[in-house]
Formats: structure tokens, C-alpha cells, sequence
């Protein structure tokens, strides 16, 4: 006996094996184009991605590890266990403090706003401070430490501006959905009194 569906009972099977995979899956993966991403780690920190980064980390978020490809902003919570942002230049680690992440294909940049954090390559390490900005390139065994410039903070900026934007214009679509949700509300009371 041969099968015949039809193309919405393909698509809801379609859907449910995608649905099925997404949950099975042990790394959590996002990617941004023309966008930015704010992200909510399960450990309580935060971060920004920035245009065309990507991050990923495993799900159980044990051990705190965040592979990153591109730029991101983090504000990582204390805690006993270290915060690793793994990039294919190095690893930064921290236990708590705010900082950002730059890589591209030769290099990696880290710029310290709070705390300390430590950069660690193939060929050195490095602890960094407040204010300041290490910067490593490959084939060079060591690390540059500067004045930080904090460059993040045009980008971040954007980010600012952006959500602030989304915001506005998703208040009057929340505001027309609150009154659908408190018409339905009524509806039910009244269904209810009779």
C-alpha cells in the first residue's frame, strides 16, 4: 500500500521532524547578518552580538564556554566556575566583569570596560584591567596591551537605538493585543454569568 499525503500533512510531518531536531540538539546556535542580538545566557549573563557574529555553547551551559566568531559585548555574573569565550585565537576567561570581543581572521581584540579578564593564545596569556584593550594577530607570539578607546561603544549605541526603536513601534501592536486579550477576558466573564 503506498502512502499518499497531501502537501499540508507533508509540511506538518516537515515541521514536526524540525521541531524534533531543534529539541534533541545539544548546542544552542545563533547567527546575525544585518542585525544584532541580545542574548540571555541560562548562567544569568548577558550578551550583544554584533553584526555578522555568531556564537554558540551547549545547552547545559556546563562548562560555562561560549564559542564566538565575530564581535560581542558580555556581562558576565560572578561565579565559582570560570566564563570561557573560546575564538580560534584564543580563549578569554573571566569570573565576572564586562567586556567585549572582537575576532576576525587574523586577529582577536579584547576590550576590558569592568573587572579582569585574561587572554590566552597559542603563545602567551595576558591579564587585562579596566581600561584597557589587548590585542593579538596571528603569527606574532605576543600581546599588545593599549589605552582602551572603548570602539564597542558605537556599535553598542546602534544596538541601543535600535531596540529602542522596536520598542515604539511594538507598543501600539502590544497595546491593540492587551485590549483583544481584555475583550476576550469579558467575553468569557459573561459566558460565564449566564
Amino acid at each position: 500500500m503506498v502512502a499518499n499525503f497531501n502537501p499540508m500533512n507533508k509540511l506538518i510531518v516537515l515541521l514536526f521532524i524540525v521541531l524534533i531536531i531543534t529539541a534533541c540538539s545539544k548546542t544552542v546556535e545563533i547567527n546575525t547578518t544585518e542585525n544584532y542580538e541580545a542574548v540571555l545566557l541560562p548562567d544569568g549573563s548577558q550578551l550583544y552580538l554584533n553584526h555578522n557574529s555568531s556564537i554558540s555553547y551547549d545547552k547545559s551551559f556546563h562548562p560555562r564556554t561560549v564559542i564566538l566568531n565575530g564581535e560581542a559585548f558580555f556581562t558576565v555574573v560572578p561565579n565559582a566556575s570560570v566564563f570561557t569565550v573560546a575564538t580560534e585565537h584564543g580563549n578569554v576567561e573571566v569570573l565576572g566583569t564586562e567586556f567585549n570581543v572582537k575576532t576576525t581572521s587574523g586577529q582577536i581584540v579584547v576590550d576590558v570596560k569592568k573587572g579582569l579578564v585574561e587572554l590566552k593564545t597559542e603563545y602567551n596569556k595576558s591579564k587585562l584591567k579596566k581600561g584597557i584593550k589587548a590585542i593579538y594577530k596571528d603569527g606574532e607570539q605576543t600581546i599588545r596591551q593599549i589605552k582602551s578607546n572603548r570602539e564597542y561603544r558605537k556599535w553598542i549605541r546602534s544596538l541601543q537605538k535600535e531596540f529602542k526603536n522596536l520598542g515604539k513601534e511594538l507598543k501600539p501592536v502590544l497595546k491593540e493585543i492587551g485590549n483583544e486579550f481584555e475583550n476576550a477576558g469579558k467575553k468569557i466573564g459573561d459566558e460565564f454569568k449566564k
